[in-house]
């Protein structure tokens, strides 16, 4: 019986792909800063796209690369109480887990007491512990082997968390006034960023190095999907990988999911034909509705999702003046909702006047939602037929 290789294509969530596709050359800048504490420009980084499109895999790869290079690393996302758990749970788990010399040099810093045998650092001081000063006393403790990464995902553009995310902000801008050595990323939609960026204590970031995740060009697509099958052990037909680069419309979850199930229809075979290529298709298409495309569209607003539905009448690109006529709506309004969906990134500009969709499918979705309504009368399902009986009193 032949032998099962693992699939080397990586579709979980935050998985670091095999081949990591676009943006090489930030990923190898920033990557450099881990060894030469050169930052540059590099101290904040903004990294904007849609689900899927490979901003915490960009996480998890700088993470690793930081901690091959002796730094130290907090990563976390942006729910409430992210102050509270790094205070807590993450700078002590990371203070424990530094060599002796270095725990020695915190101590003298007055970064709590720390015992070798129990392997726990106490957080109760004569004075409140803050992140400024923690960060400051934990690079200096390090010196010159390594800094601090601090990665933070799932920015929220909800006024709650954007608070919070503000004086999380604050705090390391005061440590790196006092000279530590940081790099810190924050990740989201592009609106959630602006949203950040707009609030007091966040000047620092307005400055930051921007990377923005959209689709992979069809070049790129080809390559990844050819060079992390051929890291599998595996080739790829010409008519089996033309498909998959097209169904994949350069999307970098649908790249993974879509190379996993082509990989997984027959693994023991030394190619993938068009026949994986097919069943991958399918399969990946209904799972990206599912798990990606029909979140994003019930995410949105009212309007916004008629603004999409408008949209959806066109196989193409779409064009302004008919989403105006289409939604029985002045230009002004539609243009106010034009540009949140350009900043949020579900649509960008296709020529002057024209808007299209971003994310691959969710046109086709809209318009399956829509048929499946029409078809169903804009009933229940049958069930006003069958009203429920009165229950006796």
């Amino acid at each position: 019986m032949a032998e099962t290789a693992p699939s080397p294509f990586t579709p979980g969530y935050g998985k670091k792909p095999a081949i990591f596709g676009g943006h090489g050359e930030e990923l190898t800048e920033l990557q450099a800063v881990f060894d030469t504490l050169d930052f540059g420009e590099n101290h904040s980084v903004l990294a904007s796209g849609l689900r899927g499109a490979g901003k915490t895999s960009f996480l998890t790869t700088l993470q690793d690369a930081a901690r091959d290079a002796g730094w130290l690393v907090i990563s976390d996302d942006a729910s409430a109480g992210l102050m509270g758990r790094v205070m807590d749970s993450t700078i002590p788990a990371l203070i424990n887990d530094m060599s002796p010399d270095s725990r020695a040099r915190l101590t003298s810093l007055g970064v709590g007491w720390i015992s070798a045998d129990i392997e726990y650092v106490s957080r109760h001081r004569n004075v409140k512990p803050q992140l400024r000063s923690d960060l400051v006393a934990m690079s200096s403790a390090l010196g010159a082997s390594g800094g601090i990464l601090i990665t933070v995902d799932e920015v929220s553009s909800g006024k709650v968390r954007l608070r919070e995310l503000s004086r999380f902000a604050l705090q390391i801008s005061h440590a790196l006034e006092d000279g530590a050595q940081i790099m810190v990323v924050f990740a989201g939609v592009k609106v959630s960023l602006e949203a950040l960026l707009a609030e007091e204590h966040t000047t620092f970031l307005r400055r930051s190095r921007e990377v923005e995740f959209e689709r992979l060009s069809a070049l790129e697509t080809r390559r990844v999907f050819a060079e992390t099958a051929a890291l599998g052990g595996r080739l790829i037909e010409e008519d089996a990988l033309a498909k998959l680069v097209s169904l994949s419309q350069g999307y970098p979850y649908l790249v993974q999911l879509a190379g996993d199930y082509a990989w997984r229809n027959n693994p023991t075979a030394p190619t993938i034909t068009l026949t994986d290529a097919t069943v991958a298709h399918d399969k990946a298409i209904k799972a990206v509705e599912s798990r990606v495309i029909s979140r994003v569209y019930g995410d949105l607003s009212e309007v916004d999702q008629k603004f999409l539905n408008a949209m959806a009448e066109d196989d193409d690109r779409t064009k302004v003046a008919d989403i105006v006529r289409r939604m029985g709506v002045s230009d002004a309004y539609v243009q106010v909702y034009k540009k949140r969906l350009l900043d949020s990134g579900y649509v960008h500009a296709a020529g002057h006047g024209y808007v299209q969709f971003s994310l691959p499918y969710l046109g086709a979705y809209i318009r399956r939602q829509i048929a499946a309504e029409a078809s169903a009368g804009g009933s229940d399902g049958g069930w006003d037929a069958y009203p429920a009986p009165t229950l006796p009193s």
